[in-house]
């Protein structure tokens, strides 16, 4: 939040100014409520006030209200000698008594008054406090019609001490700073460094952070529970054991998962991290069976496999209560509160969710903004069946393929069989491990070894399981292996890649043609194209531009690149056609050059 020092907040009450005197003065106290740690609080009495307490000596029966001409906010009121017309005020020179007059916005006066008190020459009537807790309280104060400010940036209240008050500071917003990120690494000191998107490969672990302000109000209503709602695309499966909440810095180590609609209807708790090692001290000593869903200190309910929500009650003493069907199914559920029901954190405070999800296989490959890999989560608050909300806020993960094109440098045919390696250093030492899919010369990250292994959840897609029925004639014996060889129509891909880049070695050329002497280098997540495949129901690909009737178009916004091999140069060797012209050729050779000599020394007799 942004804070400002010229004074400042919102009306909660002004009271009457036209009241008769019955009391002498005295003191009394104002307590501001739902205080904003670590901001300023301070009081200006604007007006003295003769007060008429009740029988019970707490309360007000009648209040009057008068300035003296020494005061030092006389001039800027009513001017040097009292008869300057104020627009909000009467002031009757005679008594020194204030009334306000009849019609007055009470937005326009507290504007009025703040922006007097905002140049700084008015001395306060108390020592200002800074907040150290939710609540702050001024003592020994005269009587008096007092205006409340912070440094928070406006105005708190106005109102007076009668003889003492209590005031809802209603300035705090909840969840103005909603925000929804994904780590994309570590600083320096081991820090998670977070962003709007990321890049992973297939099988990847990714980790979200949700985090907002909350606050134990709504205005002068309470809270009583905040709710994180998060929805993600389907190529991302969340691990709900890995979630964790936390409040102030602290976290609520007992989340409680809820189903709705299914088995068990009971419930069960989630253990984070490793087990009970994470919960508090004391909690471990009670067995399971006798731990009381209400002692819970927020709830996971799973709204299919894209949507969760996260309750945090905020009021102590909560009871939670199914809510059925006719057929006895759990719809939903309610959180209740004794009337009275404190809150239980600080106002205002951080809070924060992370969890870890994985990529999975059918993740949209490619710069698409948005595809299936989004992310994306609001707040909701509750109070006294009023709900309020923030806009949602989304993060997406990018992931990549790359792709090439193998053919004859002299004809612009496509070649087959040209097999690569692929790397992820220059030196290609760094394989990466990758599968066969269902269409041929089309290949995804590997994910065994992958977080995915270890992600619970028997729905979730799995690379290796997706594609089970091509690994074992393409693995052989091995356990993993990274090779990737281009078809009848020229091409490979390879799909499921983080951004960066990548090395593909040429280990077996196209016969007849020589090997390239360096790897290609391609940068998945630059220069993204369309790269088309004509494959059969099979999964087999033709080398043709359109489909035939047997088969389909397969698109895939890749990086990609074309690679041109030559045919190697014959060499010269013993016996063979090429021995046999050489003989031919020179025998003619040698006969020609006999008739010659024989025919030249013929002449040379005669012309003796």
């Amino acid at each position: 939040m942004k804070r400002s020092f010229a004074l400042m907040m919102a009306l909660v009450l002004v009271l009457s100014l036209g009241m008769t005197a019955f009391a002498a003065e005295n003191t009394g106290s104002i307590t501001i409520t739902n205080a904003t740690i670590d901001e300023t609080y301070t009081v200006y009495k604007i007006f003295d006030a003769s007060i008429k307490l009740a029988a019970d000596g707490e309360t007000a029966e009648a209040v009057a209200y008068s300035i003296a001409s020494d005061s030092q906010f006389f001039e800027a009121l009513f001017g040097a000698d009292g008869t300057a017309v104020n627009p909000f005020f009467t002031y009757n020179a005679n008594t020194g008594s204030v009334a306000k007059k009849e019609g007055v916005n009470d937005s326009e006066l507290i504007k009025y008054l703040t922006e007097l008190v905002a140049d700084g020459t008015y001395a306060p009537s108390a020592a200002p406090v800074k907040a150290t807790g939710e609540v702050v309280k001024f003592e020994d104060l005269d009587y008096g019609y007092y205006l409340i400010t912070s440094t928070l940036g406006t105005t708190v209240t106005i109102n007076s001490n009668t003889p003492d008050i209590e005031v809802i500071d209603k300035n705090q917003e909840p969840a103005p700073d909603f925000d929804k990120q994904i780590q994309i690494g570590v600083d320096e000191n081991g820090d998670p460094i977070w962003a709007d998107a990321n890049s992973a490969n297939i099988g990847d672990s990714v980790t979200y952070k949700i985090s907002f302000t909350a606050t134990n109000y709504e205005g002068d209503k309470k809270i009583n529970y905040y709710q994180v709602h998060d929805e993600k695309g389907d190529a991302i499966w969340a691990e709900f054991n890995s979630i964790q909440v936390f409040v102030g810095g602290v976290e609520l180590p007992r989340g409680y998962y809820l189903s709705q609609g299914g088995d068990p209807q009971e419930g069960t708790w989630l253990w984070l991290g490793d087990g009970d090692d994470t919960c508090t001290d004391g909690w471990n000593d009670i067995p399971e069976d006798e731990r009381d869903r209400n002692d819970a200190q927020w709830y996971l309910v799973h709204l299919g496999y894209d949507q969760f929500r996260i309750t945090i009650p905020w009021l102590e003493d909560h009871e939670l209560t199914d809510v059925t069907d006719t057929e006895g199914n759990v719809t939903s559920y309610s959180l209740s509160f004794e009337d009275d029901a404190a809150s239980k954190f600080d106002s205002p405070v951080q809070v924060v969710v992370t969890y870890d999800a994985v990529v999975e296989p059918g993740a949209a490959i490619g710069a698409t903004t948005h595809g299936n890999r989004f992310n994306k989560a609001h707040a909701s608050w509750t109070s006294n069946h009023e709900t309020g909300s923030t806009p949602p806020d989304e993060v997406v993960t990018y992931v990549y393929g790359i792709g090439l094109l193998k053919d004859d440098s002299a004809t612009g045919l496509n070649l087959a069989g040209a097999k690569f390696r692929i790397y992820k250093d220059k030196d290609c030492t760094i394989p990466v491990y990758v599968i066969p899919t269902n269409i041929k010369g089309v290949y995804m990250v590997d994910s065994k070894g992958t977080p995915s292994e270890t992600i619970s959840g028997s729905a979730m897609l799995d690379a290796r399981e997706l594609y089970a029925d091509y690994l074992d004639e393409y693995l052989g014996t091995n356990e993993q292996d990274n090779y990737v060889v281009s078809q009848v129509n020229g091409k490979l891909a390879i799909l499921g890649l983080e951004a960066g880049t990548y090395y593909l070695k040429e280990v077996e050329a196209p016969a007849g043609y020589n090997a390239l002497t360096l790897p290609v280098e391609i940068t998945a997540g630059t220069g993204t194209r369309s790269f088309n495949i004509f494959a059969d129901v099979n999964g087999n690909v033709a080398d043709i531009q359109q489909t035939d009737g047997v088969h389909t178009e397969k698109v895939y916004e890749l990086t990609h690149t074309v690679v041109h091999n030559s045919k190697g140069v014959e060499l010269p060797s013993t016996g063979g056609e090429g021995t046999f012209w050489l003989i031919t050729i020179g025998s003619m050779l040698a006969i020609g050059f006999a008739v010659f000599l024989i025919t030249n020394k013929k002449m040379s007799i005669y012309n003796d």
